[in-house]
């Protein structure tokens, strides 16, 4: 990277600073030349550190995976790499206690709350919801971390110092997705830390969790430092027209324009097969990675929903193209501990427990939303006692199927090998007549805890060695489950990959295909809603490094095309 004056300038200031940019300008590599430049200068006591903080777990594997670049060994543990989620949470281990009755905290997953809230439907309700099970059991929710955090802090001056006096210098990632409660946790850090923030308001496509135009002007109000913008330099597709073509996006510039590495293609409808289109734009793309020789090579496939990723995830398998979903947690997550349950010895659960399973995975495995139908099934099999009469075919099948799981389970003769065995039991579910049951299935399906070499496998190797039997199976997903939430996992984005286009953000790829279906616009044309979707798709467009296609029925075009 060329150091140029602006760069120089907060390579200089002692200050809090300010950098704004778009997708691939350098912000964070300018954040990493920061903090070399600050170890460099001695300008750390004997155990401060830099902290980096930012919100998605891909995100700060991409800044640690930089930082070896740019950071010695020495430099590099003097850097703390974390997620806001994981920062609150060490803050509340050590503080809690005095804000709150309980010694301890215990979390509660997203998957499992969403099954403690089926059938609330008044926000209020789930907020008071909320605030029990904190006040009266200890138990936290993952969205009350930052308010927690932030009355901790607002409380105790001695404890803003306390963590000052540890990391003198912060970094601020995607400040601009930054709610209320972070952003005055921000506030009382730099009363004693140099904070340095990076924001793109064009990436600002969080709003429904709080985030505000309004952040940047208030960081500058309130601090008074260096600002300094990069505006739209391009180092990830650099000599490319895709960020471009994002930003055209948000004034209307595209339309009537072409574009070398963005092909928008208004597709035909084909009556035989839907989603023609995409797979031959699929195809084409293994041919541009064939014929360039990639070994490490990595193509995003783009929806709108989660119920959309499911639907190309099907579609994929019957083309035999091998991917990988990015999906919300709730589903695979209640659906793996269904799974591991039916693991353990037979003698430690009976039918009982796993219709509690079942009723829990039912419960939260659309999130908070809960038809009126799974209602009823929760309503059934929380009444029925084994043995009960059972007026109904479907009532009767179900809980004969889950009869057939336990009988079949008991026929099963474990390998000793986790991964193995895991997809025994997981069979037991895809066989199933009723559709609750093979739901489990199919969500299992997007479980990625298994794979080779994760700490989760070795548990329950461990496991299986000392009693022969997967007898903490649960218990070990459950806390796999939990530190999947706070994990710097570098995993290594090579393949194929299906999420909607908020999973995308803070991820990078050779290749990005936008999929838009007919009768299932991407951009709403309700204008109050326009204009988030608009930068929710110039994020999109952007985490190419390469090209991006964006398939759109030509019957419905988009309305931004």
């Amino acid at each position: 990277m060329i150091i140029c004056k602006k760069r120089e300038s907060v390579l200089n200031y002692q200050g809090h600073i300010l950098v704004e940019g778009g997708p691939g300008a350098g912000k964070t590599t300018l954040a990493l030349l920061k903090a070399h430049s600050i170890f460099q200068q001695g300008l750390l006591n004997k155990n401060q550190k830099v902290l980096f903080l930012s919100f998605a777990r891909a995100t700060i594997a991409r800044i640690d995976e930089q930082a070896k670049i740019l950071l010695n060994n020495m430099e590099k543990k003097e850097l703390e790499i974390n997620t806001y989620h994981g920062f609150a949470w060490s803050i509340i281990q050590s503080y809690g206690y005095l804000l709150k009755k309980h010694r301890q905290f215990k979390l509660i997953t997203p998957p499992n709350f969403a099954a403690e809230i089926a059938g609330l439907t008044d926000s209020k309700e789930v907020e008071d919801y909320k605030y029990k099970l904190l006040n009266e059991d200890g138990i936290i929710c993952f969205d009350l971390f930052a308010e927690i955090v932030c009355e901790i802090l607002h409380r105790s001056e001695k404890i803003q110092q306390i963590i000052s006096d540890t990391y003198p210098y912060i970094i601020v990632d995607e400040f601009q997705d930054t709610d209320l409660h972070e952003w005055n946790i921000i506030k009382l850090l730099g009363r004693n830390s140099k904070i340095m923030a990076l924001a793109d308001l064009n990436q600002r496509i969080f709003e429904f969790r709080g985030a505000s135009v309004k952040r940047i002007p208030e960081y500058t109000a309130h601090f008074q430092g260096l600002r300094i913008d990069l505006g739209t330099e391009n180092n990830r597709s650099n000599g490319l027209d895709i960020i471009q073509f994002g930003d055209d996006l948000l004034t209307g510039q595209n339309k009537g324009k072409t574009y070398k590495n963005v092909h928008v293609i208004k597709y035909k409808y084909y009556k035989s097969d839907l989603k023609l289109p995409l797979f031959i734009k699929i195809q084409d793309a293994f041919k541009r990675k064939k014929s360039h020789d990639q070994k490490e090579w990595s193509l995003a496939i783009l929806v709108k929903r989660k119920s959309d990723t499911l639907k190309i995830s099907s579609y994929l398998n019957s083309r035999k193209i091998y991917h990988e979903v990015i999906i919300d947690p709730e589903g695979p997550s209640l659906a793996a501990s269904v799974i591991a349950k039916v693991m353990e010895p037979v003698s430690d659960w009976n039918f009982a427990t796993l219709i509690q399973c079942v009723v829990q995975h039912i419960k939260g495995r659309k999130g908070v939303k809960i038809s009126q139908m799974d209602l009823k099934s929760i309503a059934f099999l929380e009444s029925y006692e084994e043995g009960d009469k059972i007026v109904g075919s479907k009532k009767k099948l179900l809980v004969d199927e889950i009869q057939k799981i336990i009988a079949d389970r008991t026929n099963i003769t474990f390998t000793g090998s986790p991964d193995k065995d895991w997809l025994l039991v997981r069979d037991l579910f895809q066989d199933s007549k009723h559709e609750i049951l093979r739901c489990i299935y199919e969500d299992a399906i997007y479980l990625r805890l298994l794979n080779k070499g994760a700490i989760l496998l070795e548990k329950l190797s461990e496991n299986w060695r000392t009693t022969q039997s997967y007898q903490l199976a649960s218990y070990l997903v459950e806390e796999a489950l939990t530190k999947e939430h706070f994990a710097m996992t570098n995993r290594n984005y090579s393949g194929v990959f299906v999420m909607n286009l908020h999973k995308s953000k803070g991820k990078e790829f050779d290749e990005v295909i936008i999929w838009e279906e007919l009768y299932n616009p991407i951009v709403s044309p309700d204008s109050k809603r326009t204009e988030q979707d608009k930068l929710v798709l110039r994020v999109a467009v952007t985490r190419a490094k390469k090209l991006t296609s964006f398939l759109t029925p030509a019957g419905q075009p988009c309305i931004l095309l």
